[in-house]
């Protein structure tokens, strides 16, 4: 790990993971880094609460990771001994035009040198650079704790869209996190304008919509959809970093997600296109009422066009926790997107630390339904 002489100041390299010296150890050291940063001592990676993402500090995972073409990830030495001393990762979804920052990790030794924006600035010039014309939306998950880091986001130009309520656990202590969106210029000029909401959309896209200057909607109002009498059958199956892959289905359709037993948390969630509304309730109630015991929160991205899907959640307790534009590409159209979050238990305003524009959208978020 990262050692030097106070008296000299450093100077630092930012990479591409790939174009590194083959023969040093780089993807050691991030695993490392990932350690030092989040005091984990455990040999057990997996059963720790420090940093519940136990692929992170696997060599092997962040070295096939790193060699995607889907990736870009940038390392960050010093060159005065060329120790890693900070990381950067962005995940490429080309088939949504999605890059997903997924976070900057700098030694706490070196905060100090505030090299972290630099990194971000150098991957986002690549990508600018690379994938003009493949990537129209980065995205990125903030933590609530903390206003700072969520500031630094906002002053890129990102943008609060959505609350992921008691989502994550860092340090032992379980948080909410925040969903900010950064679109490219003209990106949301092929956005489908029609969304179909029911009317426990509308708080949050009413603060969305002033945000984006999206057309304001009328309610659909719709009765309950019918809970079908089914047959549901489900597998689960976990793989070497103990992730549960959850899948269930009856009449010919199905509903799957992943789930981090870390955390409790279930994502990743994935139905049947076309899938009927009643067949779509019976097997999110089946995985609910099968896995209470071992969850937490689960959540799910639904379209804004379709009223009966988005009634199934309302149906279940889910909650509309955040609204995307045009997060879906479909068709040469983007298309929005609702988070319906189900969550143990809500967290309260007084355990997060929130700029102005972030508080909006939690507290439209922690809203069920808008007064006619």
């Amino acid at each position: 790990m990262a050692n030097y002489e106070a008296s000299i100041s450093p100077k630092f390299d930012i990479m591409d993971y790939i174009r590194i010296d083959n023969y040093r150890d780089e993807a050691k050291e991030i695993a490392e880094l990932y350690c030092k940063t989040y005091n984990i001592t455990s040999l057990n990676t997996l059963t720790q609460l420090s940093y519940p993402y136990p692929e992170a500090l696997d060599p092997a995972w962040i070295h096939e990771k790193a060699h995607s073409q889907n990736v870009v990830w940038k390392v960050v030495t010093d060159m005065r001994n060329g120790a890693v001393v900070g990381s950067g990762t962005v995940m490429l979804n080309r088939e949504n035009q999605r890059a997903y920052v997924r976070g900057v990790m700098i030694d706490p030794d070196y905060q100090k040198y505030r090299i972290g924006s630099r990194v971000l600035v150098n991957t986002f010039r690549e990508i600018i650079q690379n994938y003009r014309d493949v990537i129209k939306i980065f995205w990125s998950e903030s933590r609530t704790a903390h206003s700072g880091s969520q500031k630094i986001a906002e002053d890129s130009g990102f943008r609060p869209v959505g609350l992921l309520p008691n989502k994550d656990i860092f340090l032992e202590k379980r948080e909410s996190d925040l969903l900010l969106v950064l679109y490219a210029m003209n990106a949301l000029k092929t956005r489908r304008a029609d969304p179909q909401l029911i009317p426990e959309i509308l708080p949050i896209y009413n603060v969305i919509a002033k945000r984006f200057r999206l057309d304001p909607v009328m309610p659909v109002h719709l009765p309950s959809i019918r809970l079908k009498d089914s047959q549901v059958k489900g597998n689960i199956q976990t793989d070497e970093y103990q992730y549960g892959h959850c899948i269930y289905w009856a009449d010919g359709e199905e509903l799957s997600f992943k789930i981090n037993p870390r955390t409790q948390v279930a994502e990743e969630t994935c139905f049947s296109p076309d899938i009927d509304p009643e067949t779509l309730k019976i097997l999110v109630k089946m995985a609910l009422d099968s896995l209470r015991p071992i969850l937490y929160y689960l959540e799910f991205y639904v379209s804004a066009y379709e009223p009966t899907l988005q009634r199934v959640f309302a149906d279940l307790g889910f909650q509309a926790t955040g609204y995307i534009p045009g997060w879906e590409f479909l068709g040469g159209q983007r298309e929005d997107m609702i988070i319906f979050s189900w969550v143990k238990e809500f967290p309260t305003l007084a355990a997060m630390d929130l700029t102005p524009k972030a508080k909006e959208i939690v507290l439209a978020a922690m809203r069920k339904k808008q007064i006619d």
